[in-house]
């Protein structure tokens, strides 16, 4: 290389114009090193350590990379050539990039009689439908797909092709690219169901294919919506959603093309990535969105009396989830698309110049809460596509981003309601803070599912008397209806299960706010009340300056009162979860957080831009990741046969670091290096520790250096106790005892033991998956269960303990030497005259061993451990040192702590896994005495009815509705449609109906029923 003079000043020098010259600069080895490193921290802001690593790796270092290739490079110049380079005829028929059209909308006058005019909608970027679904059988991930049914159906052939059906799911949603600013973009995403959920799941596997970018409607139509309707300045808005409205539909209009319903009917031949020439029928399966979003797509007004998507259930019958009547309603008055109310209201406002939402309208469609939107019903008839039926539960928006977020919030106000209550969120904020993982800063959606989840210890006891009681059974049943719900496998037990929870939880929750929030005066949090604040100045602000002489409105300090609201379709959602599951499978399949992940590669490929016309930019940049990773496969796939890649083990498991407080003598330091032997391990062993012997542990100093630490009474007489009792085989009971002579008859080799830093523990989850966890003695983390060896029928199925550290020794035993790992561990105890479990809506409570029991430290086997687990303290019984006397340092406690907390929860709900291993049924774990089933709760209401309680007949005696009519009353009291000058869809019965039955009956085999097939 050649030689660049490089000047540096030197640093810590006292005359700073003293400069000397280095070559290569004083920091780095060689010049090559100092260009790399230049390059990462100049320029643009989006480079990392990682992207710096990966380009000396994988570029620089490649065989054949060849800097003389670079001469007069300009990446610029490379991307033009690739977009107007030629596809080869190859793959011409799917690898084709995006192409950009316009959509017409019809813009009604105003006028009576005076037609409506077309206007373009520019900008929409598309890809058709037939070649991303050709992309997915051909690219990258073909040979993940699964090309055989569930089940499979003798039938005579009529043509030499395998016949595959392709599971189209779609995620459409609108989504903000810009930090700061009002750029957005509005993706429409398609992902194939044939490909595991769990390749699916993350982002960057190439599963998301980007079908289309819709374009929001421009400046120009204000203008141009101005000069044409008569009303404009008094109808804006309604014209404004009424337009929007019609143009997702007419995207949609345009997106399913003649050639693509001709293959929806008759299949289209496509050689797969094996191969194999198959007829695929591409076949729509679900639709994900969030609610404004199932607003268009449904046809119906936001929050209007009939706010749900797929029933026809009163906005004021809302809060009735979980009843029987709710049910009734939802299985008899199922959503459709009024064609004929449709056409008349579309004929009042084109025709006839009525507004939008004026009287006539609304005397059509405000008792069903449609709105005059033109659908195809002749298309979507003959794509067999119910949008209603494909639109999906929305776990991610629907409950924790609203049902429970509600709920949270609404806590926050009670305690503020309270005479102490700034006191109580103090105290609330203390508790969350004892939980080292927690940041209650700037919470995701991720945050307030944990929020859920240890919201028990840290709300108990701030709530007076019977209140308190209240909130804990309401918080463990919702954390239960959470843990089930979002079950990546479900079996018949698990999903009955659900179904008597989801009307315990409607139960409780009526009852919570009817005899806990009437009694208390709540208004808004000082937050809220500061941020209407803020928004009413600013709007005060725009009309000031569009009119000064408009006085500004006088700023409301005031809060305003808060009740807990229970009228909303996303609580009312929450019964739909069961059929959803049966009919579609489990929520994290179809979950809008896969759409909300997608938007990650559109938010980076933004920042990319120049920030104008940046929905162009983005689609050119998705072509050229597309074309260079279907070329990576090509290449792997002609150069790479027969080679196997390694596969990386997650070592990630559910230990989270903690922050490095300090080791005691025997722990190894986080700063200490870890080699790749200690990372690299196998997954078919259960467990794994370091054979590093680099940090010793000497027995004869050790419990001398540590004699005031109770810890270590006894360290090598239990030690060796422990080790003779396992090499004899001995049932393990707690502990083992042997006497001064059996206990010769082990030596320990060079009367040493190794400490190491971490027990790595495999596991297959309930779902049939590996996963691992890591436990280190450093952490916050270090409590670890095993199956209780007590056999009592009461018994609390396991046992917890507190790793010290983590130890490997040689051990002659009758001249036979064995390496031999064990954890140093602290009991802990079930809490004595308290019953845990489902029947109680109680968390399982223990607390460690007191020091004065013999046992209260001991050795463990690690095989015995079945995974690591979670506990949080029982904040109300604070702490002492009355189980562990001594306040110095001790190795039973983190470095600078004296105190214990007095009892701990255990939190069964930290992860699906965990929870089934106390809920019992899952394949593989061990089966546990369930305590008691869980049966509906019914106090505190009236009428006594829950779900559990009904009982269909079957999907051909299901009410089904018609396409249009009037609502009128039946002998039931429920509100029926009856007029049938519509009913061209009369006989058919919707997904709801057909599953009423199936999410009650507890009798039920889903294995024979058609709805399988």
């Amino acid at each position: 290389m050649g030689m660049i003079n490089a000047t540096h000043l030197i640093p810590n020098l006292e005359d700073s114009a003293v400069m000397i010259q280095f070559n290569p600069p004083w920091l780095f080895d060689n010049m090559s090193t100092y260009r790399i490193m230049q390059w990462l921290n100049t320029g643009s802001s989006v480079k990392s350590e990682g992207e710096a690593t990966q380009l000396v790796e994988e570029v620089l270092n490649a065989p054949d990379f060849d800097i003389k290739d670079l001469s007069h490079f300009s990446a610029h110049r490379e991307n033009l050539r690739a977009d107007e380079a030629k596809i080869p005829e190859s793959a011409s028929n799917y690898l084709s990039g995006f192409e950009t059209t316009s959509v017409d909308i019809r813009v009604l006058s105003g006028q009576r009689n005076v037609p409506s005019e077309m206007f373009s909608v520019l900008g929409l970027h598309y890809r058709p439908l037939l070649s991303v679904i050709r992309e997915a059988f051909l690219g990258p991930l073909s040979n993940k797909i699964h090309f055989s049914p569930f089940k499979l159906f003798h039938q005579l052939p009529s043509s030499t092709e395998e016949i595959l059906v392709a599971a189209v799911m779609l995620w459409s949603d609108a989504t903000h690219v810009a930090n700061f600013g009002t750029a957005k973009m509005w993706p429409i995403y398609l992902m194939l169901g044939n490909i595991s959920k769990y390749i699916r799941a993350f982002p960057d596997s190439g599963a998301c294919h980007h079908l289309a970018y819709i374009p929001s409607l421009p400046d120009s139509f204000h203008d141009f919506a101005m000069n044409f309707h008569v009303k404009w300045k008094t109808q804006k808005a309604s014209i404004l959603t009424h337009c929007r409205r019609e143009l997702m539909h007419s995207v949609w209009k345009f997106l399913l093309t003649d050639d693509f319903i001709h293959a929806y009917r008759y299949g289209i031949v496509i050689e797969c990535g094996d191969g194999v020439k198959r007829r695929i029928y591409p076949h729509f399966f679900t639709y994900s969105a969030d609610y404004p979003e199932k607003v268009l797509l449904a046809t119906i007004r936001d929050k209007g009396i009939c706010p749900c998507p797929r029933c026809l259930v009163q906005k004021d019958a809302l809060d009735q989830m979980g009843l029987v009547r709710d049910i009734q309603i939802c299985t008899r008055n199922i959503r459709t698309y009024f064609v004929n109310k449709v056409n008349r209201a579309r004929h009042f406002i084109y025709s006839m110049g009525h507004p939008i939402n004026g009287v006539h309208v609304e005397n059509l469609l405000k008792e069903s809460s449609s709105v005059p939107t033109e659908v195809n019903q002749d298309l979507f008839r003959t794509l067999l596509w119910n949008a209603l039926e494909l639109l999906v539960i929305d776990f991610l928006h629907e409950f924790e981003l609203r049902v429970w977020k509600t709920l949270f919030k609404h806590l926050i106000q009670l305690l503020y309601s309270l005479a102490n209550g700034t006191e109580k969120v103090t105290e609330l904020d203390s508790r969350f803070r004892c939980m080292s993982t927690f940041r209650m800063k700037r919470l995701a959606a991720r945050d307030f599912e944990d929020l859920l989840q240890c919201s028990i210890p840290t709300f108990e006891g701030l709530l007076p008397g019977e209140h308190d009681t209240r909130l804990m059974k309401l918080l463990y049943r919702l954390a239960e209806w959470h843990a089930l719900a979002k079950l990546r496998m479900h079996t018949d037990l698990t999903l009955t299960d659900l179904s008597s929870c989801t009307a315990v939880v409607g139960t409780l929750m009526r009852e919570f706010r009817d005899k806990t929030c009437s009694q208390f005066r709540t208004v808004e949090l000082p937050s809220e009340q500061q941020a209407r604040s803020r928004r009413q100045a600013q709007i005060d602000a725009q009309r000031h300056s569009a009119d000064p002489s408009m006085p500004s409105q006088r700023n409301n300090t005031s809060r305003k009162a808060r009740t807990l609201n229970l009228f909303t379709y996303k609580f009312h959602a929450m019964a739909d979860y069961v059929p959803a599951i049966r009919w579609f499978g489990t929520i994290d399949s179809y979950s809008t957080q896969i759409g909300e992940l997608a938007h990650r590669l559109v938010k980076h490929l933004y920042g990319l831009t120049n920030k104008r016309q940046h929905e162009d930019q983005i689609a050119r940049r998705y072509k050229h990741s597309r074309m260079l990773a279907n070329a990576q496969f090509a290449k792997k796939k002609a150069n790479l046969k027969g080679k196997t890649r390694a596969v990386k083990s997650n070592i990630g498991g559910s230990c989270n670091v903690a922050h490095d407080d300090g080791a005691h003598a025997h722990q190894v330091g986080f700063g200490e290096g870890t080699t790749s032997e200690d990372l690299d391990i196998p997954l078919d062993v259960h467990h794994f520790i370091s054979n590093r012997r680099d940090h010793p542990v000497h027995l004869t100093p050790f419990p001398l250096q540590q004699h005031s630490d109770p810890a270590t009474k006894n360290f090598v007489s239990k030690l060796e106790d422990h080790l003779l009792g396992r090499l004899k085989e001995i049932l393990f009971d707690g502990n083992y005892e042997f006497t001064a002579e059996e206990q010769q008859d082990i030596i320990i080799a060079k009367d040493k033991i190794h400490t190491v830093k971490t027990l790595r523990i495999n596991y297959t989850t309930y779902n049939v998956r590996r996963n691992q966890d890591v436990i280190n003695p450093r952490t916050d983390h270090s409590t670890i269960m095993l199956k209780s060896p007590d056999t009592n029928p009461n018994a609390h199925p396991y046992w917890y303990a507190q790793v010290l550290g983590i130890f490997h020794a040689d051990v002659i035993h009758f001249r036979s030497r064995k390496r031999m790992e064990f954890l140093w561990v602290r009991w802990l105890g079930t809490e004595p005259d308290y019953r845990p479990g489902q029947k109680f809506a109680k968390l399982p409570k223990v607390g460690f061993v007191p020091e004065d029991d013999e046992f209260a430290f001991g050795f463990l086997d690690p095989s015995q451990v079945i995974r690591a687990c979670d506990l949080i303290p029982a904040f109300i019984h604070g702490k002492s040192n009355d189980l562990l006397a001594t306040r110095l340092p001790t190795a039973a406690r983190k470095v600078r702590e004296s105190e214990d907390w007095v009892n701990y929860y255990v939190m069964i709900f930290v992860d699906c896994d965990m929870f089934m291993h106390y809920h019992g049924g899952a394949i593989g774990h061990i089966d546990i005495q369930r305590c008691g089933e869980l049966n509906p709760i019914t106090e505190g209401d009236e009428d006594n009815d829950d779900i559990s309680e009904i009982h269909f007949t079957g999907p051909e005696d299901i009410i089904a509705p018609n396409l249009d009519s009037d609502f009128e009353d039946d002998s039931d009291g429920l509100n029926n449609l009856a007029d049938n000058n519509d009913s061209k869809a009369g006989s058919q019965t919707s997904l709801h109906s057909y599953l009423a039955d199936r999410s009650v009956d507890e009798s039920s085999d889903i294995d024979n029923k058609d709805y399988d097939n």
